[in-house]
């Protein structure tokens, strides 16, 4: 990630965008770059009505992954610290929690969460299971507040506790649901 900020005090990633997609919302001149060295580009806002054109799929507002293919599995929600009340998205596989902006979980204003992978949470789909093990930080963590030091599967609404943040885990997958199951039925 290259991290800049234009000219009008935007904080975007310079390795995807060529200039700054805050300052041109209003153009499709804005070039991101997809992971693959691909180009797309930002959707502009309608003049009319500020809301995005979405006939070009390849058109998006920032930069995001593939939902169709790795949906939200569950999420985290700051219940203390600095992040109260935001909600931390979870996918498939593992899920790195830290204090960086590239960590998948970026508790960014809470400095005693070390920089990157204080924590991993992961979503296992074949056997439908959520864990939670240490990352490759010197700090502890906390599931209920007790420490984490091996893999350890977690449940709905368990608190996992990160320096002075805590947050709520909220599954989607489940046993009444797995995005599985929806994919079969679309496909028969």
């Amino acid at each position: 990630m290259n991290l800049t900020r234009c000219e009008n005090g935007h904080f975007y990633d310079a390795s995807r965008f060529d200039e700054c997609p805050h300052c041109n919302q209003t153009s499709v001149s804005t070039v991101m770059h997809d992971d693959d060295g691909g180009s797309l580009y930002t959707a502009p806002l309608t003049p009319d009505n500020n809301t995005v054109d979405l006939e070009d799929v390849q058109k998006t507002i920032g930069y995001f992954k593939d939902i169709a293919n790795n949906p939200v599995v569950g999420w985290l929600v700051a219940i203390s610290g600095t992040h109260f009340g935001e909600d931390f998205k979870l996918v498939t596989g593992k899920n790195f929690i830290g204090r960086s902006t590239e960590m998948d979980v970026a508790l960014t204003g809470d400095a005693s969460v070390s920089r990157e992978k204080h924590a991993i949470i992961l979503y296992e789909p074949k056997g439908n299971v959520f864990l939670v093990q240490p990352g490759d930080a010197k700090e502890l963590f906390y599931l209920n507040d007790n420490v984490v030091l091996a893999a350890t599967e977690i449940k709905a609404y368990d608190v996992l506790t990160l320096g002075d943040t805590k947050l709520l885990f909220v599954p989607c997958c489940s046993d009444k649901f797995k995005w599985d199951s929806v994919k079969a039925d679309e496909k028969e």
